[in-house]
């Protein structure tokens, strides 16, 4: 089966998003076409009821305006949104990638599950309508949280501002299947040319699952080093990111994978928001 890399956008988003940038550099890195799409939240037209307050003819009179005025901003929103899109199809369009454009109108969550397959890469940013704080902090949007708990789908989780990533994390879980994650990775052409560090995080420390990571990366030529962390893995992988300038960390969020509370639960903010750069989100990737 084909997958298509799927950079999502609200209402609030602009040409310039880093969202682009993020799904761009993915769809090339992975040789996946690129769909941009731009979700209008029925929410962003909603207007004032006023219905129960006035007189039925004035009621009446006034329900046929309103529904004229959110018809109205209903084109417009559309409107905006497809300048929007064409404005940053235009600045990531080259010789290598000829992005898709789509509109859809509808709740985010079903609209994504309609459109998605879990061999596609949904691309997202951090920030969502209304949880823009505006102050440069990585505020978490609550779509993003839903999504990320109910649709079954691999994610790239956007920061606010684009850094070509040159150094990547891969955080297992010590299970099997998270070796097959990172060899699927590697696969993918996901760590070719990235100076990676295979991270674990156990209490007691177990330094067997790092190793045994990094040795099949080293394996197929990938700068690789292996890592054992010890306590909290919530608070050890976002320091050590950090310490580290990684660009982009690439974590498992399926079946009994030990990461997944993580990323399922209430720690689910503490965890990605505190993450430097570009978060990957493995399903069956």
């Amino acid at each position: 089966m084909s997958r298509t890399i799927i950079a999502c956008f609200d209402d609030q988003a602009s040409a310039d998003s880093a969202i682009g940038d993020y799904a761009a550099w993915a769809a090339r890195r992975i040789n996946a076409p690129l769909c941009l799409m731009h979700v209008l939240e029925q929410h962003a037209l909603t207007h004032e009821d006023y219905s129960g307050q006035i007189g039925l003819g004035t009621r009446e009179r006034m329900l046929e305006e309103r529904t004229e005025e959110e018809g109205q901003a209903a084109r417009q929103a559309r409107e905006a949104g497809r300048h929007m899109l064409e404005a940053l199809r235009a600045r990531l369009v080259d010789d290598t990638l000829m992005p898709e454009m789509q509109q859809r109108h509808g709740a985010l969550a079903p609209t994504l599950r309609e459109k998605c397959t879990s061999e596609d890469l949904l691309v997202l940013g951090r920030c969502g309508r209304d949880h823009n704080h505006g102050d440069g902090t990585n505020s978490l949007g609550a779509h993003l949280e839903d999504l990320a708990q109910h649709l079954d789908v691999p994610m790239l989780i956007a920061p606010a501002r684009f850094q070509r990533p040159t150094r990547a994390m891969v955080a297992l879980d010590g299970s099997k299947r998270g070796l097959d994650q990172l060899s699927r990775l590697m696969q993918w052409g996901w760590l070719e040319g990235l100076e990676t560090h295979v991270v674990h995080v156990s209490e007691p420390a177990d330094t067997e699952p790092a190793e045994r990571g990094a040795e099949l990366l080293s394996a197929a030529g990938i700068d690789a080093r292996a890592v054992t962390l010890e306590g909290d893995a919530g608070r050890k992988l976002p320091a050590y990111a950090r310490e580290h300038d990684i660009g982009l960390v690439a974590m498992g969020a399926y079946g009994h994978s030990s990461l997944r509370r993580f990323l399922m639960g209430s720690k689910t903010h503490t965890l990605l928001e505190s993450m430097p750069g570009a978060v990957l989100l493995m399903r069956h990737i």
